[in-house]
């Protein structure tokens, strides 16, 4: 076996096909391959001659996060009833099922087409049978032989089926290939390209074709004649498909004819009309003449259907035409006989391979129409010079006098002309012709003569008069013929022919409508028998393979030529050899091997060595400008070697090429020419068509199937021995049985026995009969993974034998579904609040059979809304094994190359979740990426994220400490902290007792300060609302000012605590003075506090300026005089000395006692 790394070398090798690689060498043994690697069939028929079939992998590794998917399509042909076929007769309606699987990652937008060879029309094609999530497209394009499509979306483990009905060719026979293709959109990479191209062929067989037609005369009955003019005709014509099949007619049309032309009628269309139709609907008449009535001199067409119209087996329709038949142009027959019309249906079919009846013809008599009057015309013509009756040289000029007469009784339409009537081909030259006189009631100018120098003159029609003559003077000089026989003298004459070109008129007497007359000529040079005396020869033979022993395989003919120069002098040679068959050939080479005579070989051959030469085409030449001269009795011999493929026949064809050898003279003009060429027979064609498929579309891991193959000798095909066939298996099948054949029509010898080397199976078919199927069914088991896996049948003949057709469908391409384990996925709980968790858990379960399983890969792309909030862990191992894609705080969630044993049912992993978002989010096979052996098109699980309500309330005011009687204001701000939107928003804001309502401003809703109630309304989630109120305050005292915010949301609010607000204030009216005078004057004796008797608990303190108490007193009634009650003076009973004091007053209520001073003045 050949190593990789030389395989890959002639792969890429410019000469690969002439290497010497064996085929076999080409398959890299199966245990090798990766399971995930490319299959790529490079298949090149060398003019059907040597085809060389490679199939090499290349393995292929792709990234776990990259784009990728895994698509496959199959193609199946079915009869209407959903049955497999090989066959289909021309015309047959009949449907390819066309699947397509998705094994990889899901993907979006992957297109799809479908091509067929052969087919008259593609009439419809639908998507079924979605299965896995796949998404019909939005439309299926049908584009002459072709359809394509976009598919929107291809889940994993998705399929989905196109059914394409389709009307076969009416006229093809042979094979018919269907070829679907599927890709993947740009930028996503199909991990398996083997599997996107399924190609089936099927045979297109022929069936005998034959259509009927037959008419009936109805009116008059029986077949009756026209009892007068006016009368109308009406005629039946059936139109019956005596064939076995459904089948189309191009077109049928409809005529009247004048049979006998015993005059003519005129002939009005009065009513076409199909009266019934049997098994098929009448058609619609829409190809009438818009020319309804017509002289009928011969025959007119007053209907073309223009278009196919499709018969069913055995069905037929009758129409019914009615003709109105009036009197015409007079009977020119003579004896008069009655007038003869008929009706006249033809038929248009693709194929008449019965000789069928394309025509049917009715006749009616009509009446006699009035005989036609006539005229007497005549002919004269009379040499006037020479005198003599011989020339007396050949440059003599010659007179003729041509007269033509109308002898009456009536004018008549007419013309004349004269003509060259000379023996032994001798030559005219007409050097004059002059109208000279004419007698009755016409003038020369009258007629317009037009002149052929060498031949003729004619006149134009003109209308003759009746008792009137017309005289033509023509001058000739006649021509000497080259030779004569012994040398005789030629008779050098003329002839005049006059003629009636009127319809209303005929000539009475047709025998005197022509004269001549003539002049004997001179001798001429005899004609001489001269002996073929060659001066070149060109002579080519056959040299391998042996003449004689054809027919021959395709490919390379040995050819012998021998260029010789016989003359006594030498001579300058040109020489092209030209491909003269149809058909290709391919020069190969030409060498000089030989010379005699002192000749020498060409410098140059301008040889077109490796072009592909059609008919027509140049091998090779010697150009007259290459100046090759050949020496007397000289001689030059060449080898020659064309490979050639003929056109296809079920007979032997010939090829040949056509030798042409030219001798020139000095100015390079051609002075003799030889020629030669050889036909060779070739091997007749064969029309193989291999079909193959799997018994099921899809199967699970390591279940029993069969790929079936269905080989076809096309009826168009001569019969075929000894054919060549392989199939190739991917190397994941497990073959589990002897393959079988059986024949299935026609006559055929089965394969005896199959070569199995790995995944390769080999046979030979050694005879089908044309239009024979054999069937090879070849027992499997379904791989051990997921995915989709082709079968490559191939069936080529025997090439030294015979040649092959249609080579395209000698080949055919099928793939599997395999399905694999599938995961499910759940959320628990499935309903959290915002900020919650839950717990993602996946399942795997084995598929049938519990294989092992290994390299499994997917990633789960969860909503972005949703995030991991641990990571991931085994729920149920099962001594299963991989990696974890588990980042916390990403939203991606998955596992790397998990494997687990045989026997294991299932495995299961979780992972912690959270979101801080509301939503329902859906998590399904969609969200699936990087998938590898893994069915997910059951994965499907809803996490519900349910909104919460936190309405919270703050407030505060502008000053804390007002004064009585003054302003404040109260901001009350609203926020919806929660996810769910806060219905009917309401605050309370009552306001207490002391304060007096000024105004108020509110962004959001309406504030009733009477009721206190600011409705707000809906807030959603994150919105916020401000309210501000001025009040002012008519006491003092310490007041609290309480806000309240209630929804009426079904949710419960998740933070009571945030929904009350308080707001403090402390109007005030204590004044103490900065002074007093204790002088007992009655006037600002003691230290007076306003409104100290609001606090009945506040104790008062004095202080000199060194911090010595020196007055104290509780419940401070406005009462202290300047007299101390403490410190050193307290006993003095005497006002402290004049000079400043501070002060503390403690209200005792809670706030900070206040500080001051005061100044004492006596």
């Amino acid at each position: 076996m050949l190593s990789r790394k030389r395989i890959l070398k002639q792969l890429y090798n410019p000469n690969f096909y002439n290497s010497k690689i064996k085929y076999k060498d080409l398959l890299i043994h199966h245990a090798t391959i990766s399971k995930k690697s490319h299959l790529i069939f490079i298949t090149r028929p060398i003019f059907m001659k040597y085809l060389l079939t490679i199939v090499f992998f290349i393995f292929t590794w792709t990234t776990v996060y990259g784009q990728t998917t895994d698509l496959s399509t199959t193609v199946e042909a079915q009869d209407l009833t959903g049955s497999s076929i090989s066959q289909a007769h021309f015309y047959e309606r009949y449907t390819y099922l066309v699947t397509i699987s998705n094994t990889g990652a899901p993907v979006s937008n992957a297109d799809f087409n479908l091509s067929l060879s052969s087919v008259n029309n593609i009439e419809s094609a639908v998507a079924q049978n979605n299965l896995g999530g796949a998404v019909s497209p939005a439309a299926i394009n049908i584009l002459g032989s072709s359809i394509d499509g976009i598919l929107p979306n291809m889940p994993n483990s998705s399929s989905i089926e196109i059914l394409v009905t389709v009307r076969a060719s009416p006229i093809f026979l042979g094979g018919a290939t269907a070829t679907v293709m599927v890709n993947p959109p740009v930028g996503t990479t199909d991990t398996n390209l083997s599997t996107n191209t399924s190609v089936i062929s099927i045979i297109m067989t022929e069936r005998p074709i034959d259509f009927q037609i037959s008419q009936t005369q109805i009116i008059p009955v029986s077949n009756g004649s026209l009892t007068s003019w006016g009368d109308s005709v009406t005629y039946e014509m059936t139109i019956l498909n005596n064939s076995g099949i459904e089948y189309p007619l191009q077109n049928f049309l409809i005529a009247a004819q004048n049979i006998n032309g015993a005059g003519s009628a005129i002939v009005t269309l009065e009513n076409l009309t199909c009266v019934s139709s049997n098994g098929m609907s009448c058609p619609t008449l829409s190809g009438i003449n818009p020319t309804s009535s017509v002289n009928l001199t011969n025959q007119f067409e007053f209907y073309n259907h223009g278009e196919e119209i499709v018969f069913p087996a055995g069905a037929s329709f009758t129409l019914s035409i009615r003709y109105k038949v009036e009197e015409g142009d007079c009977s020119r027959l003579t004896p008069n006989q009655p007038l003869k019309i008929g009706n006249r249906i033809s038929i248009q079919s693709y194929i008449n391979n019965t000789g069928f009846n394309t025509s049917n013809l009715i006749d009616t008599d009509a009446l006699l129409n009035t005989s036609c009057p006539c005229t007497d015309l005549t002919a004269q013509v009379d040499k006037v010079s020479p005198t003599g009756g011989t020339l007396s040289a050949w440059t003599d000029i010659v007179t003729f006098d041509y007269t033509f007469t109308n002898n009456g009784p009536l004018d008549i339409i007419a013309g004349a002309y004269l003509i060259n009537t000379s023996t032994l081909n001798t030559g005219i030259e007409i050097l004059s012709v002059n109208c000279i006189s004419t007698t009755g009631p016409i003038n020369c100018s009258d007629i317009n003569i037009v002149t052929t120098t060498d031949f003729r003159w004619l006149t134009d029609d003109f209308t003759f008069p009746s008792n009137s003559s017309i005289t033509v003077r023509t001058t000739v000089r006649f021509i000497p013929p080259e030779c004569t026989p012994n040398g005789i003298a030629p008779v050098c004459s003329m002839r005049g022919i006059v003629f009636e070109n009127d319809n209303a008129l005929i000539d009475c007497d047709l025998s005197n409508d022509y004269d001549g007359d003539s002049i004997l000529g001179l001798p001429v040079t005899p004609c001489v028998d001269v002996p073929n005396n060659p001066i070149i020869e060109i002579n080519e033979i056959q040299t391998i393979p042996t003449p004689g022993a054809g027919p021959y395989p395709y490919g390379n003919v040995t050819y012998e030529i021998v260029m010789s120069n016989v003359d006594s002098i030498a001579h300058h040679i040109k020489f092209k050899d030209i491909q003269f068959s149809q058909g290709t050939g391919i020069l190969q080479s030409i060498i000089c091997t030989g010379t005699t005579g002192g000749a020498a070989c060409p410098s140059v051959l301008n040889e077109n060595v490796g072009v592909v030469n059609a008919q027509g085409d140049t091998f090779w030449e010697i150009l007259d400008t290459d100046g090759f001269i050949m020496p007397a009795n000289s001689s030059v011999t060449y080898e020659k070697v064309i490979d050639w493929t003929p056109v296809c026949s079920v007979l032997p064809t010939n090829v040949q090429d056509n030798l042409e050898m030219s001798a020139l003279d000095t100015s390079l003009s051609v002075i003799a020419t030889a020629s030669t060429g050889v036909a060779t027979p070739m091997v007749p064609c064969v029309d193989l068509v291999v079909q193959t498929y799997p018994s099921i579309t899809s199967a699970p891991i390591n279940s029993p199937l069969e790929w079936i193959i269905d080989i076809t000798n096309s009826n168009i095909s001569t019969d075929a021995n000894n054919i060549d066939f392989t199939d190739l298996l991917h190397p994941d099948f497990i073959i589990t049985g002897t393959p079988s054949c059986s024949l299935i029509t026609g006559t055929a010898t089965c394969i005896s026995s199959f070569s199995v080397s790995g995944n390769l199976i080999e046979g030979v078919i050694p005879y089908m009969e044309s239009g024979s199927t054999i069937q090879v069914r070849i027992p499997v088991t379904s791989p051990s993974y997921g995915g989709s896996f082709e079968n490559r049948a191939e069936a080529q003949p025997d090439f030294t034998q015979q040649g092959e057709n249609t080579p395209d469908s000698n080949i055919s391409i099928s793939s599997l579904f395999v399905l694999t384990s599938q995961t499910s996925k759940s959320f628990n709980p499935p309903i959290i609040n915002t900020g919650e968790t839950s717990i993602l858990t996946f399942i795997l379960t084995n598929s049938v059979g519990l294989p092992a399983q290994d390299n499994i890969t997917f990633i789960d792309n969860l909503p972005p809304e949703i995030t991991l909030s641990g990571n991931a862990y085994w729920i149920d191992q099962n001594s299963a094994s991989g990696t974890f894609i588990d980042t916390i705080g990403t939203s991606l969630i998955g596992i790397q190359n998990l494997s687990f044993p045989a026997g294991t049912q299932q495995v299961s992993f979780a992972v912690e979740v959270t979101s801080q978002e509301a939503g329902l989010y859906t998590n399904s096979f969609l969200n699936f990426t990087a998938l590898n052996n893994i069915d997910v098109s059951t994965a499907f699980a809803t996490l519900e994220v349910l909104p919460v309500l936190d309405l919270s309330i703050n407030k505060t005011v502008d000053n804390l400490k007002p004064d009585v009687n003054g302003e404040v204001t109260f901001t009350i701000l609203v926020e919806n902290m929660g996810s769910a939107t806060a219905t009917d928003v309401i605050v309370e804001e009552f306001l207490p007792s002391g304060y007096n309502y000024v105004t108020h401003h509110t962004t959001t809703g309406t504030f009733d300060y009477l009721s206190g109630l600011w409705t707000v309304g809906d807030m959603v989630e994150g919105s916020n609302a401000m309210l501000q109120i001025t009040v002012d305050l008519n006491i003092p005292g310490n007041f609290v000012n309480v806000v309240d915010v209630y929804s009426s949301n079904i949710l419960p609010d998740i933070n009571l605590e945030n929904n009350t607000a308080i707001a403090l204030t402390r109007p005030d009216c204590l004044k103490i003075p900065e002074g007093f005078s204790p002088n007992n004057d009655g006037i600002n004796d003691t230290l007076v506090i306003e409104c100290i008797e609001l606090y009945p608990d506040s104790k008062l303190k004095i202080f000199n300026r060194y911090g010595s108490i020196v007055y104290e007193a509780t419940e401070y009634i406005n009462d202290w005089d300047g007299i101390p009650n403490k410190g050193l003076l307290h006993n003095s009973g005497e006002v402290l000395p004049v000079g400043t004091y501070f002060w503390q007053l403690d209200l005792n209520d809670g706030s900070e006692a206040r500080v001051g001073w005061v100044y004492i003045n006596h």
